[in-house]
């Protein structure tokens, strides 16, 4: 007997009709470092007469190969579908900013206009936004309809930042989806003023965001203003009682409202009440309607059930209820919830008694005092965090301690070290001639290549430093830079370690601290951005950290970029 996938299905019917032509290249899995790696999609995209959409979903993306098809899309202004999700496994991130403001300057030299911007999947968090903003704040997203972004690690800066991109003009946007992001309530509140402006929205996906009443709230007041909206996800957020209050405020103008999920809500009796009472008498059409596992009591489900089959043509309308997981009570109380739903009733896991999850009495565990307790807890942990099933791909910067084999080197170690720990010109000068040699030795002993990588870039950086000052350290940097760039076992760590110290991005160990001079570090970088030996994606990197950064950066850095057009230009 043939079988299919339910899911698969549910997947293939919620996402809308693909344009007739395109070039599709989902799910290979390519590796695209260079240009040359990503020429057979640049080759597709140059054939493509009429390119309404282009899928890249499921490959790896570098800086230099985004370039490459940017400067291919630059041809295609009649662009509408970019599906970029899952496109940047295995890449540090600090690699992905620059890829994607590479993509998006191709885009906007075209002149297209996007409908759909796919980039879920995707574990860029806050700093990615950076890449984004030039993108969304340009004439290609002026009329985007959809606009993706799940699991990708925003967290509270990367929602401020997506926010501050998204207002800085009206927006039409018909679908929003930004689930597993650790929005919590402050980037959930930004948004919701961009949400109210918008006024235009059908679907909105906000599914494990950690946000609780307050942030709900600004959501409900967005909520109101957008009357076509018939999808609302929330799943896995903590919307209480309070939180419920405040959504069933907004319900009476949500008229077309078909879908809502609040599963794993923490909406307990209290709050499922409060929806029962907005959708009884409010004409509300409601087709699906998940409130699994919110710890509801037997009476509060039978008074939401009431409520919305209140109506007759309830059964016929009605496709999928889900009380699973709530205090349902005995086999009886459940045939009458079945008879009351009909084919639409999810009352079960498929797993223990009738009787799972009843509590009695119902009300003692929906006080005030425990959803008190819960915004402790939401306080004490709200910090931007990337959500735990993409940290593998989120190449975190981690700085290790560097421990080092003292024995038969304890001279030579104590100027090198001397020197690293306060780089001056009198400590370089007690190296001697042979500075760079002394060093590389002391760093190659580094059993961690990572923590080696991040050494040699200091090492680099305390020699820079003093460029301005000595001829010596000018020629020790120029010796350790082709180096650091040769000993480095992962590619990928290099900008991880020259961006913080370079100042361009924070860095994740707070003890770090910046004890070099940065207007020479600037100065030696120019000279040897161009190098043969310098890779290209690298150089790139720095390029796009440099421009976005400078008007922010302390006057005398911006000054000493500014004698080096290289750094900031592209030849």
């Amino acid at each position: 007997m043939a079988t299919f996938d339910l899911n698969s299905l549910n997947t293939v019917l919620d996402e809308p009709a693909q344009p007739e032509t395109g070039v599709d290249f989902s799910g290979k899995s390519l590796k695209l470092d260079t240009a040359k790696d990503a020429q057979q999609i640049v080759d597709a995209i140059n054939k493509c007469p009429n390119l309404q959409y282009l899928a890249l979903t499921g490959n790896t993306l570098g800086v230099t190969a985004a370039h490459a098809i940017s400067k291919a899309l630059e041809s295609h202004p009649e662009l509408k579908i970019a599906r970029f999700s899952d496109m940047f496994t295995g890449r540090m991130k600090t690699e992905i900013p620059p890829a994607l403001s590479a993509l998006g300057d191709g885009m906007i030299a075209a002149g297209a206009r996007l409908a759909v911007l796919d980039l879920s999947d995707n574990a860029f968090g806050p700093i990615g936004v950076e890449g984004l903003a030039k993108l969304l704040q340009s004439d290609v997203c002026s009329d985007l309809e959809e606009l993706r972004l799940n699991n990708n690690g925003l967290g509270i800066t990367g929602g401020k930042l997506l926010a501050r991109a998204l207002s800085s003009r009206k927006r039409r946007l018909r679908v929003f989806i930004a689930g597993r992001n650790r929005l919590e309530n402050d980037g959930a509140t930004a948004l919701a003023k961009v949400f109210q402006e918008m006024g235009s929205l059908e679907e909105i996906a906000m599914p494990q965001n950690g946000i609780y009443h307050v942030g709900i709230t600004a959501l409900s007041e967005a909520f109101k203003h957008n009357p076509a909206l018939n999808h609302l996800n929330l799943n896995d957020n903590t919307i209480g009682a309070k939180g419920a209050e405040a959504i069933a405020g907004a319900l009476p103008r949500l008229k077309n409202l078909k879908s809502i999920n609040f599963g794993d809500c923490l909406l307990k009796s209290r709050g499922a009440r409060a929806l029962a009472k907005a959708f009884k008498g409010n004409s509300l059409l409601l087709e699906s309607l998940d409130l699994s596992h919110n710890e509801i009591g037997r009476e509060a489900c039978m008074e939401l059930v009431d409520a919305i089959t209140e109506q007759p043509d309830s059964q016929e309308r009605l496709s999928r209820i889900v009380l699973a997981g709530n205090s349902l009570g005995n086999a009886a109380n459940k045939k009458s919830l079945k008879d009351k739903l009909g084919a639409s009733a999810e009352l079960s896991d498929g797993e223990g008694s009738d009787d799972e999850y009843v509590t009695e009495p119902e009300e003692e565990d929906d006080t005030d005092e425990s959803e008190d307790e819960d915004e402790d807890s939401e306080e004490a942990g709200s910090a931007d965090s990337s959500p735990e099933d993409i940290r593998d791909i989120d190449t975190v910067i981690d700085v290790k301690e560097i421990s080092l084999d003292d024995s038969g080197r304890e001279d030579i170690q104590s100027d090198v070290e001397r020197f690293l720990k306060d780089p001056s010109v009198k400590h370089l000068n007690s190296l001697g001639d042979r500075a760079a040699e002394l060093i590389d030795a002391h760093l190659q002993m580094i059993r961690d290549p990572d923590a080696m990588t991040e050494a040699y870039a200091q090492a680099v950086l305390c020699a820079s430093g003093l460029s301005s000052r000595s001829a010596a350290a000018t020629a020790l940097a120029m010796q350790l830079y082709p180096l650091f760039i040769a000993r480095a076992k992962r590619q990928m760590a290099l900008a991880n370690s020259l961006l913080p110290g370079l100042g361009l991005i924070k860095w994740e160990n707070k003890d770090y601290k910046i004890r070099w001079d940065l207007p020479g570090c600037y100065s030696i970088l120019a000279n040897v951005l161009d190098e043969a030996y310098f890779p290209a994606g690298l150089r790139d990197t720095l390029r796009f950290f440099i421009t976005s950064k400078l008007p922010t950066l302390p006057t005398e850095i911006e000054l000493a970029i500014k004698k080096h057009p290289t750094l900031y230009t592209n030849k």
